[in-house]
């Protein structure tokens, strides 16, 4: 065995490689004492001696070991033999995104349910202050037990810690870069909402949001926010479903959603408007149809939840004459004032149509004192 591929790291035996980047190769490794399956992603051996791939690298490492949640991939151990970098991961035996997407669009349940998981995801990243900057459908995992998971932390951004990047250097998949991402701006939670969006588009349509234009159209067409609607490209999406990718694709991050956790909100409201069952479930149903889970797989996995897990009837018209997505509107402090000058108004005139019908109406006594009471308002103060 080559010194630079190792037969074990750790309590890990290396077997056949399952993927290969720009900076890295996914090795399949197996702790045969747990009885499981992990992923072993390793530094390409050309790069071990680059200070700046090595430190993004560990960068990646320590993103990972920050955030445990049941949506991004968890990461076991980094170790380095060899003089070469491997981190231990979580293994997660599924197709990607992109893969999926290459077979056309999905349901809109699903979509619902991948944006609900990557929101979600997001909502715990950005609270520990990392940005991921690298959203697309490639980083996305299904897995044959039914969840989605996010991967490839491998240019996210600790915001505690000094940027690796270059200022001005655009990092990234250009398709799926925010605004001021192709700026050479600094990106914030919001972009990685704006990269949400393009994903969310891309998933349901089946279409990639810019196609077929060179790289300087590309750019501009992103900074301008020049882009087809969703449901011009797939009529059969609810509105409110268009609306909350829309906003998540708004060009000035000022009007998108500003926290993951707001997106995750609407969709949710939408998809339990039309999901019965367990999300999980409804995703090894989606991944059976598709072809992507033998029976085998299925001994494992609790297939009455499976097979009761389904989409409302009608779901379409439901969402379509649905306003859940929409979260509550905060009154702003202008409408507030404004209610209030209204209810006064109100209250004025009320008042003053009733003593005025009083006056009218009342003994000559009353009007005798009303007379005075205005004649000493008018009365000029003594010297």
């Amino acid at each position: 065995m080559s010194p630079t591929r190792p037969k074990n790291i750790g309590s890990c035996a290396l077997k056949e490689t399952i993927g290969k980047g720009g900076m890295a190769e996914v090795i399949l490794g197996e702790q045969e004492q747990l009885d499981r399956k992990v992923a072993v992603k390793a530094l390409l051996p050309e790069l071990k001696n680059d200070k700046n791939a090595n430190a993004r690298f560990h960068r990646e490492a320590e993103a990972l070991a920050l955030l445990q949640h049941e949506n991004i991939v968890a990461v076991h151990d980094l170790v380095e033999k060899y003089n070469r970098l491997y981190m231990i991961m979580e293994y997660v035996d599924g197709v990607d995104l992109f893969t999926i997407s290459r077979e056309g669009p999905v349901p809109i349940d699903i979509g619902l349910i991948i944006g609900v998981k990557l929101a979600s995801a997001l909502e715990h990243a950005h609270f520990r202050k990392v940005l991921h900057r690298d959203i697309k459908p490639a980083n996305v995992m299904l897995s044959r037990t039914g969840q989605v998971k996010l991967t490839d932390f491998g240019i996210a951004k600790d915001q505690t810690k000094d940027d690796l990047t270059r200022k001005g250097l655009v990092v990234g998949t250009l398709a799926y870069l925010s605004p001021e991402q192709v700026s050479g701006q600094r990106a914030d939670w919001r972009s990685d909402i704006y990269s949400l969006g393009v994903l969310l588009f891309e998933t349901l349509s089946g279409t990639r949001l810019f196609t077929g234009k060179e790289q300087g159209l590309l750019v501009a067409s992103i900074v301008k926010g020049e882009h087809e609607k969703l449901r011009q490209r797939a009529p059969r999406i609810p509105r409110s479903v268009e609306k909350i990718v829309h906003r998540c694709l708004e060009a000035d991050p000022a009007k998108r959603y500003q926290r993951a956790a707001d997106v995750r909100r609407s969709l949710e409201r939408l998809l339990n408007a039309v999901l019965e069952g367990t999300p999980s479930a409804r995703i090894v149903a989606f991944l059976k149809e598709r072809g992507q889970i033998d029976e085998q797989a299925m001994t494992v996995i609790a297939g009455h939840e499976v097979a009761a897990t389904r989409i409302v009837a009608g779901a379409s018209e439901v969402l379509d004459q649905s306003k859940l997505g929409e979260p509550p509107i905060k009154k702003s402090f202008a409408r507030k004032l404004l209610k209030f000058v209204l209810i006064m108004l109100i209250t004025f005139c009320v008042v003053a149509g009733g003593l005025a019908a009083t006056y009218a109406l009342a003994p000559d006594w009353s009007r005798q004192i009303a007379e005075k009471v205005v004649g000493l308002m008018k009365a000029e103060p003594a010297e």
